[in-house]
């Protein structure tokens, strides 16, 4: 639990659009644009990163023809550039979430140790940039971990097995930024609501345990990596205009 004066303004935290990638033709939505959004926290502690945008490998350029917008550019719109980073977490080592990880030799980024190791394997796309690069410096997790005051790391599995999202404690509640927990708001919504009904006892369609996890800590609000969407707690008391809460993403 944060002290006060660690607590954090909701607008303490913003979204940084790093671009989007199309879907190919094989898949359920062909030709479809999806936004790959990071998240800064600016902290009393120093600023972190969650997630550094999308890495470059010709087979991953030749299937989902990215559009990269580079971190200089994002960063400079809140009045930073990538030295004035202190901390980076990674919801997972994808190249499209780590793929700006090696801009970072020695800062300290937090992953689970599980996803790390995966990292290093033939399936995962340029690991050189991920997570093998000079000056790497990670800093390797178990499980639930709070990397400054008021920010904690959880595990989230299932798109991979090590992926993880952070809980942030704000001065008008807990903000979840899931990465890619969830592909999208809507999505979050429905397993949300199948917990609810689990704990209710009633019949209820399929949820990751996680979902508890993070209901332990009542968050009012959930962001998502691929989603400009947002799932907000209907009866939050600190449900506040989308405006005054995190700056929008870049148009």
């Amino acid at each position: 639990m944060a002290i006060e004066a660690d607590m954090i303004a909701p607008t303490d935290i913003a979204r940084l659009h790093l671009g989007h990638f199309t879907m190919p033709e094989d898949t359920a939505t062909p030709g479809a644009r999806v936004v790959v959004d990071a998240f800064l926290i600016r902290h009393p502690r120093g600023v972190l990163l969650f997630d550094t945008g999308i890495g470059s490998h010709p087979d991953a350029d030749a299937r989902y023809q990215p559009v990269r917008r580079t971190l200089e550019e994002a960063l400079g719109e809140h009045g930073l550039a990538v030295g004035d980073v202190d901390i980076v977490a990674n919801s997972h080592l994808h190249v499209d979430h780590g793929g700006g990880n090696h801009r970072f030799a020695r800062v300290p980024i937090f992953a689970q140790r599980v996803e790390h190791e995966s990292a290093q394997r033939d399936d995962y796309t340029a690991p050189e940039q991920v997570a093998d690069f000079p000056g790497a410096t990670f800093e390797l997790l178990d499980g639930e971990a709070e990397v400054l005051p008021g920010v904690t790391v959880v595990p989230t599995p299932g798109h991979v097995p090590g992926h993880q999202s952070l809980v942030v404690e704000t001065k008008r509640g807990r903000v979840v930024l899931a990465g890619q927990a969830m592909k999208s708001a809507s999505d979050f919504a429905t397993a949300h609501y199948s917990g609810q009904l689990d704990r209710r006892g009633e019949p209820h369609g399929p949820y990751p345990d996680w979902i508890s996890v993070l209901d332990r800590f009542d968050p009012w609000r959930v962001l998502f990596a691929h989603d400009l969407a947002v799932w907000e707690r209907p009866d939050s008391p600190a449900r506040v205009p989308s405006t005054d809460i995190i700056a929008p993403p870049h148009r």
